[in-house]
């Protein structure tokens, strides 16, 4: 029975949350062939003397190589490191070695991930606490994309690291995301239950699409005008808690009333990213994870350090799709006191999603000539990171860098018959700094009997997939 009840949740879930980029190009950015000039010598050059050679991706690599990093890390408050697809073992892998060195040497106590906020924290329970199972937890994200070994490993590593008595500075685990709304209706519907039961059935009343997994992704194909509806409502309840805020508290605390409002304000993020027209715009999803990382920073104090991670579009500084990406947003409220890592590689494997196929390797060869990872390739390092802030201001490598060029970018749907159509136009100095790596191997997954049960199919299984066969890959549908 148990069994059953976790593949319908699964089931349910999957058509909810879908892939972070649903296209195969960094949305809004046109591609375009190959220079027939190639890439000129002074921006190789200047790649191969401005490079900082890593030693290993490995966790378990020391500190040595990375200390040269510290005056590219400087003071910042916010590290966001991307990724150019959802499925490499060496991103995952360098994303926790550098999330241990920010932790034990640049004191970082937050970490971020392109996650549901609610549903993240059970893990944050389980890093800070012990609570719980590390793999149902992260199982309980239902992103497949962080369902792996090397994201378990980090996890693990984040409890290991909070237990040591030594460590009075703990590090937490939140998500940033709100493309799914249940799990917070649900919360905040206990929170109102406890405090104002008057007010708690209205709010049931009103959530009542959102509810559980399967009304929410039924009411998924409801009109705009209904989810415009909805969201005043949304926030005709966010009113009457504010509001109330002092009974409220009074008849709970303030951290559980503060809880409870930004498990609503999640809700309410969700219903505005169905309110709008989705074909290309992803900024309300951009700008809510951004809302949601300063949320999570106003909570942890002025004093608090947070690394990110998430796909290279939403990290750039670059606009994403017909709007402006988390990165930024950010930007414009932290300026300096953000640094944004790009991840770049020449060739190898991944995972991703196939159209009617499931979760798959693939491998790709070397990059398109004339591409920015074809020119980092070419500098002859196989493992570096590589501060663009750095270039000079005049001549030809500035001419280049301040041009967009071709980067590979894959989200978590691919398909091998064109693979040229997965290099974007990016302009490079949406990254202050670029990690290469000049081969990669697929992320190692997870599986849960909830997805091995369909195996060979998508994240939420055969059924679901054959009512949404077509809708999970439309650039207007939620993305991941």
């Amino acid at each position: 029975m148990a069994h059953d009840v976790s593949i319908r949740r699964y089931l349910a879930l999957g058509s909810l949350v879908l892939e972070l980029v649903v296209c195969p190009t960094l949305p809004g950015q046109a591609t375009k062939s190959p220079s027939s000039i190639s890439v000129p010598s002074e921006v190789t050059s200047w790649f191969k003397s401005a490079a900082i050679p890593l030693d290993s991706t490995s966790p378990e690599s020391g500190w040595d190589d990375l200390r040269r990093m510290e005056s590219t890390i400087g003071n910042a408050r916010i590290v966001a490191m991307g990724e150019a697809t959802h499925g490499t073992r060496e991103f995952f892998q360098l994303k926790h070695r550098m999330l241990e060195f920010l932790v034990e040497k640049k004191g970082f106590t937050v970490f971020g991930i392109e996650a549901n906020w609610p549903e993240s924290l059970a893990i944050n329970d389980y890093v800070l606490n012990g609570t719980g199972d590390a793999t149902e937890a992260l199982d309980s994200l239902y992103f497949w994309t962080w369902n792996t070994d090397e994201v378990l490993d980090m996890i693990r590593w984040m409890r290991k690291y909070n237990q040591d008595p030594k460590h009075t500075n703990k590090v937490k685990f939140f998500g940033f995301d709100m493309q799914v709304a249940h799990v917070a209706v649900r919360n905040a519907e206990r929170y109102l239950e406890k405090v104002d039961p008057g007010e708690a059935k209205v709010a049931s009343t009103v959530l009542a699409p959102l509810s559980d997994a399967d009304r929410e992704r039924e009411s998924a194909s409801k009109s705009r005008y209904f989810w415009q509806k909805t969201g005043e409502m949304i926030d005709s309840l966010l009113e009457w808690l504010e509001l109330r805020k002092q009974a409220y508290v009074e008849a709970s605390s303030l951290k559980e009333w503060t809880l409870a409002r930004h498990n609503l304000e999640i809700v309410r993020q969700a219903v505005e990213m169905h309110s709008v027209d989705r074909a290309g715009n992803f900024s309300p999803r951009d700008q809510a994870m951004a809302a949601n990382v300063e949320w999570i920073l106003d909570q942890e104090g002025p004093e608090s350090k947070i690394m990110l991670w998430a796909h290279n579009g939403h990290v750039s500084t670059a606009p994403l799709g017909d709007g402006a990406s988390m990165g930024t947003v950010l930007r414009k409220t932290y300026g300096e006191q953000m640094v944004v890592c790009g991840f770049s590689f020449d060739q190898g494997s991944f995972q991703a999603l196939q159209r009617g196929k499931g979760l798959r390797q693939f491998t790709v060869g070397p990059a398109i000539p004339g591409s920015l990872d074809a020119a980092l390739a070419a500098a002859g390092i196989p493992l570096f990171a590589v501060d663009l802030r750095a270039a000079p201001s005049s001549g030809a490598v500035a001419e280049w860098l301040n041009t967009p060029q071709p980067m590979r970018s894959i989200g978590a749907i691919y398909s091998d018959s064109a693979p040229e159509a997965y290099f974007g136009l990016v302009s490079p100095h949406s990254f202050d700094v670029i990690l290469f790596v000049k081969y990669t191997t697929a992320a190692h997954e997870n599986p849960k009997y909830s997805e091995i049960e369909f195996r060979g199919e998508p994240l939420w299984g055969a059924r679901a997939h054959g009512r949404r066969q077509e809708g999970h890959e439309r650039s207007d549908a939620p993305m991941r």
